[in-house]
């Protein structure tokens, strides 16, 4: 035989050789994740709750600001105090009341109205009287 025959005879043999092993390991590659698949789903069905997603704990309210949210809410509900520029702060249950008012019976009234809101204990009315505010 030629020696360029004899080489192109062991390439083939080396290729197929290659060839063989490597489709074994995709055959042994294929039955090994199929193998885990079933351990996993079994795995979910017994401990349900490990598999589960952690719930995530809503965030902290701050009463104060809800408090005194509540109080802007009350003060822009009534139709003479919500035009004015009217600012509340809130702190364990003592509301301010920070801006301006164009009179002192609207700067009273907005006083009454934050005092009336549920959870308020005291206010300190701030509000300064500027006309045309």
């Amino acid at each position: 035989m030629k020696p360029h025959i004899r080489a192109c005879r062991t390439l083939s043999v080396v290729a197929a050789a290659v060839a063989a092993l490597s489709l074994g390991g995709c055959d042994m590659w294929k039955s090994e994740s199929s193998a885990q698949a079933p351990a996993k789903i079994e795995m979910a069905k017994s401990n349900p709750v490990e598999m589960a997603p952690k719930p995530v704990a809503p965030p902290a309210v701050d009463e104060n600001k809800a408090l005194a949210g509540k109080v802007k809410s009350a003060l822009g509900a009534d139709p003479a105090l919500k035009m004015l520029a009217i600012d509340a702060g809130a702190s364990d249950g003592v509301v301010t009341l920070y801006g301006t008012a164009n009179t002192k019976k609207n700067r009273d009234k907005a006083g009454k109205v934050a005092s009336g809101v549920p959870g308020v204990k005291s206010v300190k009315n701030e509000l300064v009287i500027v006309a045309g505010s």
